[in-house]
């Protein structure tokens, strides 16, 4: 993993600047930030919510970004959102991953799909388990399975959905690194995160699609910066 930090550093050293807009945010949690990238419409960037301590905030990515690269052959049909590479941008240093996007073009989160009522709760907990399996071939070690971490990929008549974060351990430390290298380490890993997260996801799948608007939207970026400094 040390060795991988210093490809990371190398990479966004060797990168030409890409300026981001916050117009163009597209998604936030509490350690990072997701941009679209205007002048690569096929790409997003995920950039550290403090770029000072980027290291840090950027743990997952690091994570994400060594699955992507030495885990997962893209010749497989693996559901994640690919990793590219990293970048130098005014926002501090970035990870380069694919935007996944339906028939039209648009990125549609399966809680917008569950608020649309294009999916039933029972179908949403079905392909999400399918992921699980896939993820079982892949040795994929899934850490959050949360309901926006899901996006359509391709026609919706096909359900096809792939998971673009969470994808991975949220910390870089010795657990992170046996799982990394263990299929059955990793299995195991993602089937209890899983089992742990299925009834509140199910609870949350139900209220978006039941009409609840208190569940119609991703927490605002403001009520995690509370939340995270402690406010």
């Amino acid at each position: 993993m040390y060795n991988s930090l210093k490809e990371i550093k190398r990479q966004i050293k060797d990168s030409e600047k890409i300026i981001l807009n916050d117009d163009n945010i597209l998604s936030y949690g509490s350690n990072r930030i997701c941009y679209f990238d205007e002048a690569n419409p096929s790409q997003l960037i995920k950039i550290a919510r403090h770029p000072e301590n980027w290291v840090k905030d950027h743990r997952q990515s690091f994570s994400e970004w060594y699955i992507s690269t030495s885990l997962v052959s893209r010749e497989k049909d693996c559901r994640i959102s690919h990793c590219q590479g990293w970048v130098r941008t005014n926002k501090g240093p970035g990870l380069v991953v694919d935007r996944i996007v339906d028939d039209h073009g648009q990125s549609v989160t399966l809680r917008k799909l569950l608020f649309r009522r294009e999916l039933t709760v029972e179908q949403a907990v079905c392909l999400v388990e399918n992921i699980v399996g896939n993820f079982f071939t892949n040795g994929i070690p899934a850490s959050d399975f949360n309901i926006d971490n899901f996006v359509i990929e391709g026609e919706h008549t096909n359900k096809k959905l792939i998971m673009i974060d969470g994808f991975s351990p949220k910390k870089i430390n010795l657990k992170t690194q046996l799982l990394l290298k263990s299929k059955t380490l990793s299995n195991c890993y993602t089937n209890r995160k899983w089992r742990r997260t299925k009834s509140r996801f199910t609870y949350c799948a139900q209220k978006v699609y039941a009409g609840d608007y208190r569940f119609a939207a991703a927490t605002p970026l403001s009520d995690i910066s509370n939340r995270s400094s402690g406010i």
